[in-house]
């Protein structure tokens, strides 16, 4: 995967202070890794420690480097970075970029960013963006809803009632992030976010219906645009052959891009409320992220009783 520099200049130019100086015919290089370094090794000759397709930015060292080398020795340093070759050169704290920066940058057509922020709040600002352009991402065919704060995924065969039963839940203040296709990240740290197709955001289709615009019939406060996703609801046919888990103290996992989701089953029959037993699923699964698991502590206190009558 690579994203090209003019994109970062795009997304990030207002809220990084991104002023581009030199280099504009090579803002379609790109950028191969969410991460980004600082060149200093490599001005001073260790090449070797270059990443290819990096963002490289220059602080107070690095600037005062270049501006310290005699003769044509900034010049012969700078492109051999270049040549490296790098993605693009930010210099941070508002700094001037030297004058051998700027002429090998448009010379090699490496675009040449400066800004005012600290080099620190550059490198964050830059590694946060990128690591997340960089995550994984899958679509997956559901309905994603925010269920008291809760990432609640539907997933079941087509036509069994998903957003029938996401209407509902958005009839009860719930809000809707997406229905037919979620488009699923990896997050860091550690997390799954969904979010809709871009042409479907804030519709749902019901059948007989058709296509519904949610934030126009209850308000944009029905909607949301993104939302982390805690548990994976699979709605099956009364008529399937999988028995269903009674007690509930079985937990299943649901694989998502390499993550181990809590999955439940829950079946679909005539006269059944959906939207009531989702909303419940919720807040169980609230409680035991909580620590508190209510099949597992009943079946204990009914272990404990049976031990105490065997005993008698």
């Amino acid at each position: 995967m690579s994203v090209p520099v003019r994109e970062v200049a795009t997304a990030l130019g207002d809220a990084l202070k991104l002023r581009l100086v030199a280099g504009s015919a090579g803002l379609g290089r790109t950028i191969d890794a969410p991460r980004v370094q600082k060149p200093a090794l490599a001005l001073a000759g260790y090449l070797d420690q270059i990443h290819p397709g990096r963002i490289q930015v220059l602080g107070n060292a690095e600037v005062g480097y270049i501006e310290r080398l005699r003769g044509d020795a900034a010049v012969r340093a700078v492109d051999a970075v270049c040549r490296a070759p790098v993605a693009c050169f930010v210099v941070a704290n508002a700094e001037r970029a030297p004058q051998a920066l700027r002429r090998g940058a448009a010379r090699h057509r490496v675009p040449l960013f400066v800004t005012s922020l600290r080099t620190s709040a550059t490198i964050r600002g830059l590694t946060r963006w990128l690591e997340e352009r960089f995550a994984p991402e899958t679509s997956i065919h559901g309905v994603l809803l925010d269920v008291l704060g809760l990432g609640v995924l539907l997933v079941g065969k087509s036509g069994v009632g998903k957003s029938e039963a996401a209407l509902a839940l958005i009839l009860r203040g719930h809000r809707l992030i997406a229905d037919d296709v979620v488009r699923v990240r990896e997050a860091p740290p550690g997390t799954l976010k969904g979010r809709c197709a871009e042409r479907l955001r804030h519709h749902i289709e019901i059948r007989g219906l058709g296509v519904l615009n949610i934030a126009e019939l209850f308000g944009v406060l029905a909607t949301t645009d993104e939302m982390h996703i805690d548990l994976v609801l699979e709605l099956v046919d009364q008529r399937s052959q999988t028995a269903p888990d009674r007690l509930g103290i079985a937990e299943t996992r649901f694989a998502l891009l390499g993550f181990d989701l809590p999955h439940r089953q829950v079946q679909v029959r005539p006269g059944r409320d959906l939207a009531t037993i989702i909303e419940v699923a919720a807040r169980s699964q609230l409680l035991k992220q909580r620590g508190f698991h209510a099949a597992r502590r009943f079946a204990a206190t009914l272990d404990r009783d049976l031990r105490k009558r065997a005993v008698r």
